[in-house]
């Protein structure tokens, strides 16, 4: 698991492949995350990844200097018409 510092940006990436295939792909409907913090709250709500390239999405979050330190929990959501697919990752915010 990654740390972090207040005020850092954190860069959270994700890779999508074709399961059958191993190609990588991008979901035909959407690409989201979100981002929980150590209280459950919500800080990022299934918003829009940012593209890359074919099958390659990433999400800046900046967290404020005053940001609650401990870990969070991303989760990022492929959807690909009915079916959608999920990944779990995590940092924390540490003390500098």
């Amino acid at each position: 698991m990654a740390n972090f510092y207040p005020g850092e940006t954190v860069i959270c990436s994700v890779t999508i492949t074709n399961s059958a295939t191993g190609a990588l792909t991008n979901p035909a409907t959407s690409m989201t995350i979100t981002i929980t913090d150590p209280t459950t709250v919500k800080v990022v709500d299934a918003q829009a990844m940012i593209n890359d390239s074919t099958g390659k999405y990433h999400y800046d979050y900046t967290s404020a200097a005053n940001t609650l330190l401990g870990d969070y929990i991303v989760r990022y959501t492929a959807t690909d018409g009915g079916r959608v697919s999920k990944q779990r990752d995590q940092f924390s915010i540490v003390a500098n």
